[in-house]
């Protein structure tokens, strides 16, 4: 009996030391971690070298590893802990499609690929941490790659704008202001948060982050109706169809082509990527109208640094109707404050200018509806006046 209860008494012993210490090194890893405050840390490090480390970190956590296979259960809910990337081009050892896209970019678009590589560092930190936030896979972070080459004034032909290349409607949808002052597409960090959201509803929706991203790219509505006309749910069946379009089918091979390269860019010979490093900025609510000019004088900054870093102001004052929060950088948000009186308000002819605006898409569709009802009566004169002869 005395040996049983010497024994029992030497377990809880060697539990208990276990349990102190384990809870000493998670008191020593919180103190390490910053505390959150109204200051975001885009990226704080400035020297190449240890920036190159810290991409390396966020492409290389073990949780998130494009080399494992997704461990949800089909029947199981999906939560933040158990989202991983679940791609059938992940985890092979050679695909055609992404053989050429690597090739593509090792090459014929070199340069600009590097130009990419060379901003991304400048929003990796943060997108990654928004990501990681609402469970979204963190090899997602590289999509701005074949999006927008990470450049908030990204703007195609149909009007897609910012990083992630929002439409206006699924902007305004996932919360962002869109019009004439102000566009939140281009905002990094508000637009980040956007992106976590939608694709985190597209594979919620779709099971796979494969379709997600197809979805991404050609919309759910299109994704969905071909599976019901394929009747399958295989990716390469579906995305293979005659009415999807070939950007789409080269979508998903392109992002995992240029995540290949993000993740160990000098295993793909780009080892002379300057990595450009962020700013650290904290934010003011600032009155309507405020002139971006104004807040640059007060602080004593260049006006480029101000616009650089709020990038969702279109016309260099801020939105008439309400306040609106600007970023300044570090340590510079007290002598705003201090200085708010000497702000200045944008005239009422630069508001009144800026209201008159045309709107491009809805100005281009007048256009070419104006051209073709001209066309069409000119023809209509063409063919009388042959019938009249």
């Amino acid at each position: 009996m005395k040996k049983i209860t010497l024994l029992i008494l030497c377990s809880f012993s060697i539990i208990t030391v276990l349990l102190l210490k384990q809870a000493n090194a998670t008191e020593e890893r919180l103190a390490v971690q910053p505390t959150n405050s109204a200051t975001v840390n885009i990226n704080p490090v400035h020297q190449e070298e240890a920036i190159k480390n810290e991409l390396k970190q966020l492409v290389n956590n073990d949780e998130n590893s494009p080399a494992r296979k997704n461990e949800v259960d089909e029947n199981s809910s999906i939560d933040n802990k158990t989202m991983v990337l679940n791609s059938i081009l992940w985890g092979v050892s050679s695909n055609e499609k992404v053989d050429y896209f690597l090739k593509y970019f090792k090459t014929k678009v070199r340069e600009r690929f590097k130009i990419w590589l060379s901003r991304s560092s400048k929003y990796l930190p943060l997108i990654s941490k928004i990501f990681e936030e609402h469970g979204v896979a963190q090899e997602l972070i590289f999509l701005p790659l074949i999006e927008s080459g990470f450049s908030p004034y990204a703007t195609s032909r149909a009007q897609a704008v910012g990083i992630w290349q929002f439409m206006k409607g699924t902007a305004i949808k996932y919360g962002l202001r869109v019009d004439k002052f102000v566009d939140e597409r281009r905002d990094p960090e508000k637009s980040a948060k956007a992106a976590a959201l939608y694709l985190k509803d597209l594979y919620n929706m779709f099971g796979s982050w494969d379709f997600a991203l197809a979805a991404y790219n050609a919309g759910e509505g299109k994704i969905m109706r071909t599976m019901s006309s394929v009747g399958s749910k295989d990716f390469w069946e579906v995305i293979s169809h005659r009415k999807i379009k070939n950007e789409t089918k080269e979508y998903v091979p392109r992002f995992v082509a240029a995540t290949l390269i993000a993740k160990e860019p000098e295993e793909h010979g780009f080892d002379d990527i300057e990595y450009e490093t962020g700013i650290e900025y904290e934010e003011v609510l600032l009155p309507p109208k405020t002139t971006l000019q104004s807040v640059a004088k007060a602080i004593d900054v260049d006006e480029e640094v101000i616009k650089h870093l709020n990038p969702s102001i279109k016309h260099g004052f801020l939105p008439p109707d309400t306040y609106y929060p600007i970023k300044v950088p570090k340590d510079k948000k007290e002598v705003l404050i201090s200085k708010i009186h000497l702000l200045k308000a944008a005239d009422a002819k630069s508001i009144k200018k800026v209201m008159a605006m045309r709107d491009k898409k809805t100005f281009a569709k007048k256009y070419k509806s104006k051209k073709t009802r001209q066309k069409k009566v000119a023809n209509a004169k063409n063919i009388h006046s042959h019938n009249r002869s």
